[in-house]
């Protein structure tokens, strides 16, 4: 194409809302129904503020999702979400990760950490995850009512510190889990006050990011010595290229703390969205339970989750559908470019929308319903389903996560009976979190669903029909 036709059909105004603080308050206050209306009312690339010379762009659909994260060149990973000190300790902890990283050296990270998430290294995890999920059934016995979004974080903490760090003194996974619980609590407080006081936030999150640095030191030297040790930290200890490159304290440390922060917190907001969604589907959740029902001994769970065709992974696939964890993804443009057919300036935050994809109608029959056996006959493309992201930038452990929640599901629906208490504000946030929790009222497996009417967002997110 000439380049003044190519000029010519550059369009340099993009339609969306003109207050950028006011939009993004929204953004920031409702999240997914903020991202429904401005989808809805300028289409399907939205500028925020300043039409010709916008801060804030987003992009939604297949066609945007494979623009945006295969051209890294040009949408460059951002770090706008994090708003966290580089050159400290919290620094070394939060940026020394893969999710941020570009070009050649998330080349070469990616290609030391894969081996960690392989399927076979996978099936060395699977005990670790049985006898967690089994031991907090078992703590379940004695009580009616949880908070199933707290219950699922503890369970996937536990789980995360048995695989990752294959922790096994109790004293120790109570010791890490407790500070790394404090540093995350603390980091909204230092991003709006990064003050250095004694007793400040920032002072407190500095504090526990030294203890948690000392605890991952010790860890890498004992890896160093247990050749034999089969957990994710091991084995990126263990890791190195054909030239003898290997990862250094402070890279293993950073991608230890985002595996473990990123994973355990994601897969439990899945998992429990999961058990709601199925248990506000009596139909869905009598076909998982009769799928299950004949599951004995753990070679018997194993074997069950190791397939890709059950029911239960089809609920789990509709579930990220509908509630990714990961609602929204950001990129900064390095230069001035050209997305779909307008013109986007250089430094420009672009956020696009797995939310907004999944519920597409022209991808997905009833896009707003919970119908998990849509997925017996639908195969959708990389950038049409992306719960885990796509592109070179995928989430490394998605496949991890994937067999974990199977593995969870299956014992504790087997046991369990779950109703969510009746009237109860059911409202995801950004980072898909229940932000009022999720109580729920177990009691022994005895076969027999009913929905219950919920208040909240998710009355807008999810379609009830039948």
């Amino acid at each position: 194409m000439p380049d003044d036709l190519a000029a010519n059909s550059t369009n340099f105004t993009i339609p969306g809302p003109q207050r950028t603080t006011l939009s993004m308050l929204r953004f920031y206050r409702a999240p997914l129904t903020f991202q429904q209306c401005i989808h809805h009312d300028y289409g399907n690339i939205v500028a925020i503020g300043q039409r010709n010379r916008p801060r804030y762009v987003f992009a939604f659909g297949p066609e945007l999702n494979r623009e945006i994260l295969t051209s890294s060149d040009t949408f460059e990973i951002s770090s706008a979400l994090l708003k966290v000190p580089k050159h400290n300790e919290l620094g070394q902890l939060f940026y020394h990760n893969l999710s941020l990283m570009k070009g050649e050296q998330h080349k070469q990270h990616r290609r030391l950490m894969q081996p960690a998430f392989h399927h076979q290294q996978i099936r060395y995890y699977e005990a670790s995850i049985l006898n967690e999920t089994k031991h907090i059934a078992k703590e379940w016995e004695h009580r009616s009512i949880i908070d199933l979004n707290l219950e699922m974080k503890n369970l996937t903490q536990r789980i995360a510190m048995k695989t990752l760090f294959g922790l096994t003194d109790e004293k120790q996974i109570e010791a890490l889990g407790k500070h790394v619980h404090q540093l995350t609590q603390s980091i909204l407080w230092v991003t709006l006050v990064p003050i250095y006081f004694p007793f400040t936030p920032y002072w407190r999150a500095l504090r526990q990011a030294r203890i948690i640095q000392t605890i991952l030191n010790s860890l890498i030297e004992h890896k160093r010595k247990e050749v034999k040790a089969t957990d994710v930290f091991a084995s990126l200890v263990q890791a190195h290229d054909e030239d003898g490159t290997a990862l250094t304290d402070s890279e293993l440390i950073g991608h230890a703390f985002t595996l473990f922060v990123a994973g355990h917190e994601t897969t439990a907001n899945a998992l429990s969205w999961t058990i709601f969604l199925l248990q506000q589907h009596p139909q869905a959740m009598t076909r998982v339970i009769e799928e299950i029902d004949g599951l004995q001994t753990d070679e018997d769970i194993t074997t069950y989750v190791r397939s890709t065709s059950t029911f239960l992974e089809h609920a789990i696939k509709e579930s990220l559908r509908l509630l990714p964890p990961a609602s929204i993804g950001v990129r900064v443009t390095h230069s001035a470019c050209q997305l779909s057919n307008y013109h986007i300036p250089a430094n420009t935050q672009i956020f696009y929308s797995p939310f907004i994809t999944h519920r597409l109608p022209e991808l997905y029959e009833d896009p707003h319903r919970f119908k998990p056996e849509r997925w017996g006959g639908i195969k959708p493309s990389p950038y049409e389903y992306i719960p885990f992201s796509a592109g070179p930038h995928m989430c490394i452990g998605w496949s991890f996560a994937m067999h974990e929640m199977k593995i969870v599901l299956t014992i504790l629906l087997k046991r369990y009976a779950f109703t969510i208490q009746q009237q109860t504000p059911i409202t995801p946030n950004l980072m898909m979190r229940p932000v009022k929790g999720m109580p729920m009222r177990i009691s022994p497996q005895r076969y027999s669903f009913k929905r219950v009417s919920v208040k909240g967002t998710i009355n807008q997110l999810i379609d009830w029909s039948t």
